[in-house]
């Protein structure tokens, strides 16, 4: 839908006229807005185990994550650069809708926008199972060392997180802020403190940890705390 409504709109953007409503910074100092909502991408990685952990095929579990990469790479980078491009408005108003959602700068008078908001619905039935079925295995899996402890337990939690998502929804709407917000924070336990204070564990215990090697990976660790704290700060205010 994004694309054939696009399409037809020609380009409209800029990144040498300062002046032009279609004009696009190619560099911006509030990076960290961006570097939050990628942390979230890094931290779903740990999904993947939860879901092809069932597969009726193992052998087949690299061929079909590698796909599924590079379709959602495809699906994500087409859509968001050729909106990007063909926006026939200010570029600021893509940012200035409540929401936050890009399907919301289309007119829903157009009838492939309104498919496409129909089949999102579909999307959202079919995905928000599926991701109550990752958090919960891993968090039950991390306290009572099994995946699935009784039915009671996991109707439990599934209302519990329906809620908080019902909350979210009404009282903070923002989806784009809500995302980057949990990425930096979860990212910053699961991408950038978990993996390397197990591995300089691990390389302590075998005698083989080395003082740059410890250097390095508390850096990494340091940079994903400065990456949760920035959320919370705009760079161009302080410029």
């Amino acid at each position: 839908a994004v694309v054939s409504t696009q399409s037809t709109g020609g380009i409209n953007l800029s990144i040498t006229d300062t002046l032009s409503s279609h004009y696009v910074a190619p560099l911006s100092v509030d990076f960290n807005k961006l570097a939050g909502t990628l942390t979230l991408s890094f931290f779903i990685h740990n999904a993947i185990v939860a879901l092809i952990r069932n597969n009726a095929n193992p052998k087949n579990n690299t061929r079909d994550t590698m796909a599924a990469f590079l379709m959602v790479a495809l699906t994500y980078g087409l859509v968001g650069v050729l909106f990007l491009i063909t926006y026939p408005l200010d570029k600021s108003c893509i940012a200035d809708v409540p929401s936050q959602l890009l399907f919301d700068n289309v007119s829903l008078n157009d009838l492939l926008a309104f498919l496409a908001k129909v089949f999102q619905i579909l999307q959202l039935v079919t995905v928000f199972p599926l991701v109550c079925f990752v958090l919960r295995s891993q968090l039950f899996l991390g306290v009572f060392k099994d995946p699935f402890v009784s039915y009671k337990h996991v109707i439990l939690f599934n209302v519990l997180v329906s809620l908080l998502c019902i909350l979210i929804a009404i009282v903070y709407p923002k989806v784009n802020t809500v995302i980057r917000y949990v990425g930096s924070f979860c990212g910053l336990a699961y991408v950038f403190f978990f993996p390397c204070a197990i591995y300089l564990l691990h390389c302590y215990k075998n005698l083989t940890l080395t003082w740059y090697s410890a250097a390095f990976h508390i850096l990494i660790m340091l940079f994903g705390l400065f990456n949760l704290i920035s959320q919370f700060l705009t760079f161009s205010d302080y410029l």
